[in-house]
């Protein structure tokens, strides 16, 4: 009877509802609806997932398309470098990026001396100094610890600015156990010694000009970052061995000035009281001289001394024996 049921109940349906029952038979059942709705978002979704890595792995390709190789870069900046900095010889190499103007800038280490910052500038390639940028950085984040101080150098072999000055050094002939230095201009730096007094070097020419700090103290306004006073007073002792000097115990020291032939003179105030000026010529004590001369001598008194007057002789007595 139940199967009876449901036949008849569909005939009727069939016969009542017609074009009707035609149309339905042509849309999806509500459990369709539900899987349709169920499943469409999660395809489209599929598909946005697809197509977002998609993109993503044409980025990569594109990048990793545009990007040189190791041995692309220092092919390219070779020659550059062969221009610049014609006596760097090249260890290490980077493409950095490139200005607004499309100059591209790369940085080289080099087996000795400083690295660079090579910018490859049509026709005239230019070359700044990995140790000057750094030292510069520096002295900015003296006065300012959150200064910035724009482009340094971070390829491994351009990590070692101290070491660099500190061959210049050697390259003066200093006798100094290097433990700071820094560029305080272009061709000029200042070297600290671990063991003794500090120096400044300067570069004209090629050539280095060393000048120790406990000088540059007393005969300029410039005063060494990595010197003390202990340290220049601690020289002292070395500088007036083999003079007539030697046994005066310095307490203070002052400038009484040059001469182009015969060198600079050093008033010297010892702890007896006495004082002595030392002449110095090529690095070494020449020749000392008492305060009770400097008058006649450099036509001003010590300063550092106070000599008393010599004495006027007796005015002579009038008559006769």
């Amino acid at each position: 009877m139940l199967k009876l049921f449901v036949a008849t109940s569909v005939a009727c349906l069939t016969l009542a509802g017609g074009a009707a029952a035609q149309q339905t038979s042509n849309q999806p059942s509500r459990a369709e609806q539900q899987q349709t709705t169920a499943v469409l978002p999660g395809r489209i979704s599929d598909g946005n997932q697809r197509s977002a890595q998609d993109r993503r792995r044409s980025d990569r390709r594109q990048q990793q398309a545009a990007t040189p190789t190791p041995e692309q870069v220092a092919a390219e900046v070779g020659p550059l470098v062969a221009v610049a900095a014609p006596n760097c010889q090249m260890t290490e190499s980077a493409l950095l990026g490139a200005r607004e103007d499309g100059t591209k800038l790369f940085e080289v280490a080099c087996a000795t001396g400083p690295g660079y910052v090579i910018e490859a500038v049509a026709g005239a390639p230019k070359a700044n100094d990995c140790v000057l940028q750094w030292s510069f950085g520096e002295i900015q984040r003296e006065a300012d610890p959150a200064a910035d101080v724009g482009l340094q150098c971070s390829l491994p072999g351009n990590q070692n600015p101290v070491q660099v000055i500190a061959a210049y050094g050697v390259e003066a002939g200093l006798n100094c156990q290097v433990d700071k230095a820094l560029a305080t201009a272009v061709d000029t730096y200042e070297i600290g010694c671990a063991d003794r007094d500090g120096w400044r070097l300067e570069r004209e020419a090629g050539a280095w000009d060393a000048t120790p700090c406990w000088e540059l103290a007393l005969t300029s306004n410039v005063t060494c970052r990595f010197s003390t006073r202990e340290d220049a007073q601690a020289e002292w002792p070395k500088l007036v061995v083999g003079t007539d000097a030697a046994a005066c115990q310095v307490e203070d020291v002052a400038w009484m000035g040059d001469n182009p032939e015969r060198g600079s003179f050093y008033e010297l105030k010892c702890a007896s009281g006495e004082g002595v000026i030392v002449r110095f010529k090529d690095g070494a004590g020449q020749q000392t001289y008492s305060c009770i001369d400097a008058p006649q001598i450099f036509r001003k008194p010590c300063s550092l001394t106070t000599v008393e007057a010599p004495a006027a002789a007796p005015a002579p007595t009038g008559g006769r024996a």
